[in-house]
């Protein structure tokens, strides 16, 4: 008898989709037995390694910071996964072309490179600095009631320089200098902006952007930053870039060396990085299977 764990993270944006669709458990009955439904609720963490024990599959519904955890849990199971994506902004599941609706029957199986950074997984995501913290600061009711907007509000917020003495070596390269942004990007998508043409979801590489500071802090400070992000997230790449205040690059393993302690966005998660640490690129490291 198989045993699948269904997994409903009702702080998502848009989890009514998966809790109110009789299609997703139709779906999921069709190849499991025994379908059980696990909720996330505010307030109320749940230990996913904890609770898939004696199951052949989970099934997640959530956003970006949902499936992070999931693919953290799982990293050293053999169970089947599934990600039903119901977040606001659902980076991973756009870049994947996942669907939230689970109608077909006739699954398929998806091999994607997943990244590491210090240890802790990450699937579309890893940096510091200037707007990175809208993607944990941002407030769930907010995101609830007025869904994308809810990010728009605190970019305004998070429009600050940062200052990040760092040195990035790559296999290829080595950069050393004061950064507003330290970016390890393993999709085509970031908070909404759909920049990254260089993607390849099962090649084993993904990209380093590093946005330089500008001197001090003032308005003349975050003047000049302006142009380098519209740079980087409007216009985008389609080939390697380097100029005076960008580097976009390929890479699949890099050392990170950082003079103080940092706060990362992994995959909208919050994590503090100090010291000397790995980003690596796992190639195909999960098997997601999709409908």
């Amino acid at each position: 008898m198989k045993r699948c764990l269904l997994l409903i993270n009702k702080i998502s944006g848009n989890c009514s989709r998966a809790m109110n669709n009789p299609d997703v458990y139709n779906t999921l009955r069709k190849a499991y037995d025994v379908v059980d439904t696990l909720y996330i609720e505010e307030n109320s963490p749940v230990d996913i390694k904890r609770n898939i024990s004696g199951y052949d599959a989970l099934a997640v519904c959530g956003g970006d910071g949902t499936f992070n955890n999931a693919i953290n849990s799982i990293r050293d199971k053999k169970l089947d996964f599934i990600y039903i994506p119901c977040g606001t902004l659902n980076d991973t599941a756009k870049t994947l072309q996942l669907t939230s609706k689970l109608r077909d029957e006739n699954r398929s199986i998806r091999r994607v490179d997943i990244g590491e950074i210090g240890g802790t997984l990450f699937s579309y995501v890893a940096a510091a600095g200037s707007f990175t913290a809208i993607g944990y600061k941002t407030n769930i009711k907010m995101k609830k009631k007025i869904k994308v907007l809810a990010y728009l509000f605190e970019v305004l917020r998070e429009y600050k320089v940062h200052h990040i003495k760092a040195k990035i070596q790559t296999e290829n390269s080595c950069h050393e200098g004061v950064y507003t942004l330290i970016m390890a990007i393993n999709s085509q998508r970031c908070f909404g902006f759909n920049f990254n043409k260089m993607y390849d979801h099962r090649s084993g590489k993904a990209h380093l952007l590093l946005i330089k500071a500008p001197k001090g802090k003032g308005l003349l400070s975050m003047i000049k930053m302006f142009f380098p992000f519209f740079r980087a997230f409007f216009i985008g790449f389609k080939k390697p870039y380097k100029s005076k205040n960008i580097v976009f690059e390929e890479f699949s393993q890099a050392k990170v060396s950082l003079e103080d302690v940092r706060t990362f966005t992994i995959d909208g998660e919050k994590i503090d990085m100090k010291g000397e640490f790995d980003i690596n690129i796992h190639k195909q490291k999960i098997k997601l299977y999709v409908y």
